[in-house]
């Protein structure tokens, strides 16, 4: 298909700029739905809905509102990002009025439920940290972590939080090493690896474990991303996945415990500029043979600058050229919550983390000011 004839797709995320950016390069037409559309998104997409969030998912009332406002036969079909974690059945729905193009309901289901999915991998040998469903009766060493959140944000120290047991959390427990994940691309020709990635941390007081951003290319033995491939080729078999997907594991030397997989397409897209990730993401859940462009040698960062306090953002900032996800002039950002994404790209996953902090650290100094 030339790009002159591909028609529309509609890509709905918590924040989509970076499933936006990979489908306009590869020439597609975009209706972006999200929470909170930032300038670059707007630039990109023909048109752009901004939806709220209900409990750290989009508000899916308001998304259904969107959707059966728009003429669907102009799409090709749907595409998400982060969202529907706590709703999976909303793909079912959706799927009857265009197709989705991505994992569905069940498996989605499957990688969310953590009773369902760390049985799926005890099945299959997958080492991860322990886990458990009632609270255990010594704190220290567990991790609090919300049932179909995302963000990291819900993770807690289990000596930090005072909570009776409810069905919304589960136990697991920490694990030392380097957070890190695995993009890849699946359907049942196999699993393809795209890159591993080391996870930031962007640290506040209520949130120790808040996801800050990732790193390309990040320094694993060859030994433990062998293991992270055969894991990740594993469960992907299992569950049935399609498409893009990632894993978050811990590495310890040659060791990997998997944590979790994200059914869908990952911010740690951006990281892989230029290798058509788009396109290859429809092709694989087409059913086709798919082979990852291996060309994106240097590595790149992206950095989360969050709110340290409630602020509107003034009409007069002029942002450095290395920032995406900019807010709209006027855009109230509430406190914890992302203000904008530095980049930076260089040789090594070492040196671009350096510079992308340096960069964050900048753009947190000056921008407070100005507000």
């Amino acid at each position: 298909m030339s790009i002159a004839s591909k028609p529309k797709v509609i890509i709905a995320a918590i924040a989509c700029r970076p499933y936006v950016e990979a489908a306009v390069a590869c020439g597609y037409k975009v209706v972006a739905i999200d929470a909170f559309v930032d300038i670059e998104v707007s630039d990109l997409a023909e048109s752009c809905y901004q939806l709220e969030l209900s409990h750290g998912q989009l508000n899916m009332q308001q998304l259904m509102q969107v959707i059966n406002g728009l003429d669907l036969n102009q799409f090709i079909g749907f595409c998400y990002g982060a969202g529907f974690e706590k709703k999976p059945e909303m793909l079912t729905k959706i799927n009857t009025l265009l197709p989705v193009i991505g994992n569905l309901e069940q498996a989605v289901s499957r990688c969310k439920a953590p009773n369902d999915f760390f049985s799926v991998c005890g099945h299959l040998q997958v080492p991860y940290p322990k886990v458990l469903f009632s609270q255990p009766s010594n704190k220290d060493g567990w991790l609090r972590k919300e049932i179909g959140a995302s963000g990291g944000s819900h993770i807690k120290r289990l000596t930090d939080v005072q909570t009776t047991q409810t069905d919304a959390f589960y136990y697991q427990q920490f694990q030392a090493g380097e957070a890190v994940s695995c993009l890849f691309i699946a359907n049942e020709n196999g699993v393809q690896v795209i890159g591993f990635n080391e996870q930031l941390i962007s640290q506040a007081n209520a949130r120790p474990f808040r996801y800050g951003g990732a790193v390309s290319h990040v320094a694993m033995s060859d030994v433990a991303k062998a293991n992270f491939e055969h894991y990740v080729g594993t469960l992907s078999k299992a569950i049935g996945l399609v498409g893009i997907n990632s894993c978050d594991a811990i590495c310890d030397g040659d060791d990997i415990y998997i944590l979790e997989i994200n059914p869908r397409l990952s911010a740690t897209m951006s990281l892989y500029e230029g290798c058509q990730l788009f396109e290859q993401h429809m092709a694989a859940v087409a059913g086709e043979v798919v082979v990852v462009n291996q060309g994106c040698k240097r590595s790149h960062a992206e950095q989360i600058i969050y709110a340290e306090r409630a602020v509107v953002i003034k009409g007069d900032i002029i942002w450095p050229k290395w920032i995406n996800d900019r807010p709209k002039a006027g855009s109230l950002i509430e406190e914890g919550m992302p203000v904008c994404t530095a980049v930076a790209e260089a040789e090594t996953a070492e040196h671009v983390k350096r510079l992308v902090n340096e960069r964050a650290v900048e753009i947190s100094r000056d921008f407070f000011k100005l507000m």
